[in-house]
């Protein structure tokens, strides 16, 4: 049975979740303080999307822009694609038209429906992997003009 946006904030709200529907991009939103992980805005904040594609058979958790790569695009992009190799279920998506990381978790959704233990996991799975890999791809200082860090 297939899952949809609705179902997955009936979910977070058995849980006490506090989250945002967006209805018209189509995903629920959750914000995370954390202890090592920044943003590109360097708040200690993870800033998660619950999206439902493929007609609700799956259910896809995404950290936009987790980490950006515009300093060393590639060196980022293999050091993160390492870190998902070590880490159960949590992928890493390069987006080349904003130079950043978007890191995801995805779960099929056949025959039965999602449950909260299911959804609680992947919420816990994708913020422990921002905190454990921020370490390793922070955030590059911005660049003066003329090419220097500041």
């Amino acid at each position: 049975m297939p899952s949809s946006i609705a179902d997955c904030a009936s979910l977070l709200r058995q849980q006490g979740l506090r989250h945002h529907v967006d209805i018209a991009e189509g995903v629920i939103r959750l914000v995370f303080v954390t202890r090592l992980y920044r943003n590109p805005r360097g708040e200690k904040l993870v800033i998660m999307s619950i999206s439902t594609p493929d007609d609700g058979h799956r259910v896809r958790l995404f950290i936009t822009r987790a980490f950006v790569a515009d300093h060393d695009p590639a060196g980022v992009c293999l050091a993160a694609c390492r870190l998902a190799a070590d880490t159960p279920l949590v992928a890493v998506e390069f987006d080349a038209d904003c130079d950043d990381l978007r890191m995801v978790v995805e779960a099929a959704v056949e025959d039965g429906s999602l449950a909260p233990l299911q959804l609680m996991s992947m919420i816990d799975r994708l913020v422990e992997a921002a905190e454990a890999w921020a370490p390793v791809l922070a955030v590059a200082p911005p660049r003066a003009r003329g090419g220097r860090a500041a």
